[in-house]
């Protein structure tokens, strides 16, 4: 893990002569406090990329700040691989990014692969499943993003294994094959919600029968903590936030949105006015989701109040496709069919939009959108209400690019449906 240095103010000085050792040690746990608690804050900002949509799988990197500009002659790309189909992001822990995707190399697999940054060398590479045949032209291979915990990575393979394996070796631990563990049914596009880390669990949709569509696991041993509530398998994404004290561990299923907290109790429920949304929920702070899909409704936002769900809007300004919006000060940014607009959550309206990148995917760095579009060009948009304002662009990638970007240490990591690269974005 890489951790910017430290340093702290000229104008923090020690006086020449303090009045008391009392006053003197004071002022250095003072010192020490400060330091560490800054060395707290740059360890945060550099945690990786350990699952969907980042640490709190919102999309949203705000303990860092993005360069003020590119080089003059474009990022600097530092390696790029042949990797085959797949649709999960790159996950990043350290100096290690990892990439499941598929080839047909010795029959046709799903895998993971282990990439060392610095060079671009394959580590180590596990051969998870065969491979998911996609029907209707989309794309093969995995569709759900791996999450990382400690030394574990977990896969949810497009035929439905949830694997998990060390990070170090590539070797497999423990392995719960959904549809024979569960009755899970097969999605026409293949498994694809994207599991989610809870304390010492990870939490993923299920969809099984006998009320047991959703479901947490032991990280180390695999065995199942609970397994709870009634819905499908979807292309949904579980949601995490703290509301009043209370952690909810949110899914969009279905006609429902339901929450649970880590004991697997239910929290609260909410019969939404679409069904079967693919963008997953995305969290409003202190106690809103917002939630949308290409329907009559668009989206529409809840307020959680008492563990009571309560909708308080409804707009069909931004309809979201399969790629989440993101939250930011006020505004959501996000892709509504194949326009980049930023829309107030407060009156639902439109500030501005963009076409021309087709149904890409976003995230934010520090105030800067970091926009992907579907056919691999990279735009760095300014998060700001006023006025669609582009700072720079590149080609990142050529051809089908329905993947959004993750962002750690100043890189930038891509991937479509061949190739995964990495770009150094500062100098």
């Amino acid at each position: 893990m890489i951790i910017n240095k430290t340093v702290l103010s000229d104008e923090l000085t020690v006086p020449k002569r303090l009045s008391s050792t009392k006053n003197h040690i004071h002022f250095l746990q003072t010192v020490l406090l400060l330091f560490f608690t800054l060395s707290f804050v740059q360890l945060q900002a550099q945690d990786g990329w350990k699952q969907f949509r980042g640490s709190d799988r919102s999309g949203v990197l705000t303990g860092t700040e993005f360069p003020e500009a590119l080089p003059e002659n474009g990022p600097e790309l530092l390696w790029s691989l042949e990797v085959g189909n797949g649709f999960p992001e790159v996950a990043v822990d350290g100096n290690v990014a990892y990439i499941f995707s598929s080839d047909s190399i010795d029959g046709a697999n799903e895998y993971l692969a282990a990439i060392k940054i610095e060079s671009g060398e394959e580590l180590w590479k596990t051969k998870l499943d065969s491979i998911f045949f996609e029907v209707d032209g989309w794309g093969h291979g995995p569709r759900a993003t791996p999450a990382i915990a400690d030394d574990m990575i977990y896969c949810l393979t497009g035929y439905g294994k949830f694997i998990a394996l060390k990070t170090k070796s590539g070797k497999i631990d423990w392995t719960i094959d959904l549809p024979a563990e569960f009755g899970s049914a097969l999605p026409r596009w293949g498994f694809t919600s994207s599991p989610m880390l809870v304390d010492d669990m990870v939490i993923v949709e299920t969809g099984g029968t006998e009320n047991r569509a959703f479901t947490a696991i032991n990280q180390k041993s695999g065995k199942i903590a609970w397994s709870k509530g009634v819905g499908i398998t979807t292309y949904n994404s579980p949601a995490i936030a703290e509301i009043n004290g209370q952690t909810n561990i949110v899914f969009a299923n279905d006609t429902m949105l339901t929450s649970f907290n880590p004991k697997g109790e239910e929290l609260w429920a909410f019969r939404m006015p679409l069904r079967s949304p693919t963008a997953m929920p995305v969290f409003i702070s202190p106690n809103k989701f917002f939630v949308s899909s290409v329907s009559d409704v668009g989206g529409f936002v809840v307020e959680i109040n008492n563990n009571e769900a309560k909708e308080i809007s409804t707009s069909t300004t931004m309809q979201n496709n399969w790629s989440s919006s993101c939250y930011f000060d006020g505004y959501l940014y996000g892709f509504s069919k194949a326009k980049l607009q930023c829309v107030s959550v407060e009156t639902g309206e439109m500030l501005w939009g963009k076409r021309g990148y087709g149904k890409g995917s976003l995230i934010i760095v520090g105030d800067k959108l970091v926009v992907m579009s579907d056919q691999g060009k990279v735009i760095i948009v300014e998060a700001i209400p006023d006025a669609y304002s582009e700072i720079a662009s590149f080609q990142a990638l050529q051809g089908k690019s329905w993947t959004a970007p993750s962002y750690v240490d100043g890189k930038i990591f891509v991937r479509n449906l061949s190739t995964m690269s990495c770009f150094k974005l500062s100098k």
